[in-house]
């Protein structure tokens, strides 16, 4: 059975996994349009990708304590989307 995932994740300066558990979900990753300033993605491995306030990333079937977002404080990203199995 499939559950609604829907996650605020407020930013305070430093890496902030997605989850604090694990949690494999198939979902939209947005920047909030209000950001000031692009916040970045990361594996945790030393992949990192930018995300400019209001941009929408899609995954599917991704742990979400592996991805970590990192941004100023006060920024806030949100995952929306439903749990993989």
């Amino acid at each position: 059975m499939r559950n609604v995932v829907i996650i605020k994740v407020e930013l305070d300066g430093g890496d902030k996994p997605l989850s604090t558990a694990k949690l494999v979900a198939t979902f939209t990753l947005m920047a909030a349009n209000t950001n000031t300033q692009a916040a970045t993605l990361s594996d945790g491995k030393g992949n990192e990708a930018l995300l400019a306030p209001g941009v929408q990333c899609y995954f599917e079937r991704v742990n979400l304590a592996d991805l970590l977002v990192r941004s100023k404080a006060g920024e806030v990203v949100f995952v929306v989307g439903h749990s993989a199995d």
